[in-house]
């Protein structure tokens, strides 16, 4: 699977209204299929207030700046049709302030008032979040509610099993209207608050335990499902996860290879690697495959953390070569750019995609205006469509040799050889094999093999008797011994 996070929004715009919608998205199926890419990651496509939809007022509407049900539904079809899945981002933590469900609980309305959290006499209102040191209380009509991503997003109690039921109601909703699975925003938030003692406090076993259910029931549903979970943290909390989700987001992997890049340090990339892909390095079953992926939604973009095209290039040949699931964040394919100013704002990663040199014309998206990616900087996709060099033509080349080697996704590593600059890893599996090169140097290298040994390289490679030279900031491909 080849996996292409999508913030519809920034898209394609079908009416000229300036917003992505579905229509626009069927219409670029075939932009997408003739990349790789073969799974959608969706972010929320529901009724919210907010620009980013992680705050949804009703679950099982669409946001009408998208577009209808029939609409979505003939998207789907479409995505079938090129045999591209679409998983949804489904965040089922918090509502939004102005759902109907809060509101009704603000009037104390059954069974609503009993799906949020309220304080009591224990309650300390001026407690903070662990990151952000952020209030967790908000007050509103003399009470206060609990909401832990803030005062626009109240948290839902789910001590509640009485909502249990309706959250497998919107599973069953999303999937009947022809979903592939789905994308479970904040999966360690389900319980994050201790109610008995209130106050904040992870609380594992009870989330383990209410996945563990709604999987059993969205399995039911459609057998192949697909489920990606977000559990962002320490690696002995990750753990405690393993093989309750299908794929799991790999935080610290986005974090490894660009800090290594950064550092021109390929061995901090394999003493690092060998902690966060633990599973690839030992001969036991894979439980949950890694999520692997540089950046997304809420992070600074690949081009604007690396600063070098060079650099964001060779960042995406290691995703794109590791065993595990890639997931690539829209734009990342044309090296766009985008930097966050802090956690809370995440628009400036937001950018419409260009499609035309000249930043606007059929399809441009133009609800946000051009801070990072401005016109005529190559990295519209009519320039980069030309440009046999550009990095989207690279992704096209070094995604087609990936999914001709499908066998890698859940392979195993083998450290052969490091030092600072290089490293030589091979991939296997019990029938295949592969050795890769990474030259994480600015400059050129050279290494002992055979040109009839090569498979695959990201730049031009030299080769002279038994030595090749490999650029600065590439990789080279080559076969594998069994």
């Amino acid at each position: 699977m080849i996996f292409y996070e999508l913030y519809l929004r920034s898209f394609y715009d079908s009416n000229g209204d300036g917003i992505g919608d579905f229509k626009g998205l069927e219409k670029k199926l075939d932009y997408l299929q003739n990349i790789g890419i073969d799974s959608i990651w969706l972010l929320p496509i529901m009724k919210s207030p907010a620009f980013h939809g992680y705050t949804i007022t009703d679950f099982y509407k669409t946001n009408s700046l998208y577009g209808n049900i029939d609409e979505l539904k003939q998207l789907l079809n479409e995505a079938h049709k090129r045999n591209i899945k679409i998983v949804l981002d489904l965040p089922i933590n918090h509502v939004s302030v102005s759902s109907e469900w809060f509101q009704k609980a603000l009037n104390d309305e059954k069974p609503y008032k009993n799906w949020f959290i309220w304080s009591n006499n224990k309650t300390n209102t001026d407690e903070r979040r662990h990151w952000g040191n952020d209030k967790i209380w908000h007050k509103i009509n003399d009470k206060y509610f609990y909401g832990l991503f803030g005062p626009g997003s109240p948290d839902l109690n789910f001590e509640n099993k009485e909502l249990w039921d309706e959250i497998k109601k919107i599973f069953k909703h999303w999937l009947n209207i022809g979903f592939d699975g789905f994308r479970l925003d904040a999966a360690k938030h389900i319980f994050d608050y201790d109610k008995k003692n209130m106050k904040f406090k992870y609380q594992h076993d009870k989330n383990i335990k209410f996945w563990i259910e709604m999987l059993e029931y969205i399995k039911s549903i459609k057998k192949d499902a697909i489920i990606i979970s977000e559990v962002w943290d320490e690696k002995e909390i990750v753990k405690k996860y393993d093989g309750i989700f299908e794929i799991g987001f790999n935080f610290p992997l986005s974090y490894i290879i660009k800090d290594s890049i950064k550092l021109n340090d390929a061995e901090k990339f394999v003493k690092d690697l060998k902690e966060v892909m633990p599973a690839y390095f030992k001969k036991k079953p894979i439980k949950t495959k890694s999520g692997n992926f540089l950046t997304n939604h809420d992070m600074t973009r690949l081009r604007s953390e690396l600063k070098s095209i060079k650099k964001s290039n060779f960042a995406l040949n290691i995703l794109l070569t590791l065993p595990g699931i890639p997931f690539i964040y829209y734009g990342e394919e044309l090296s766009m750019k985008g930097k966050l100013k802090n956690v809370n704002f995440t628009e400036d990663g937001e950018e419409p995609i260009q499609w035309s040199e000249i930043g606007f014309g059929p399809g441009q998206t133009e609800w946000k205006g051009y801070k990072f990616n401005t016109p005529y900087s190559k990295i519209s996709v009519e320039e980069q469509h030309k440009n046999p060099k550009s990095t989207l033509n690279r992704v096209k080349k070094l995604i087609k040799f990936r999914k001709e080697n499908s066998w890698i996704e859940n392979s195993k590593i083998n450290i052969l050889e490091n030092d600072k600059n290089m490293v030589k890893l091979s991939i296997n599996n019990e029938i295949n094999s592969i050795i890769i090169h990474y030259n994480f140097k600015s400059s050129k290298t050279k290494i002992n093999i055979n040109e009839d040994k090569i498979l695959y390289y990201s730049d031009n490679v030299k080769c002279t008797e038994n030595k090749t030279e490999i650029p600065g900031y590439s990789i080279l491909i080559t076969k594998g011994d069994l």
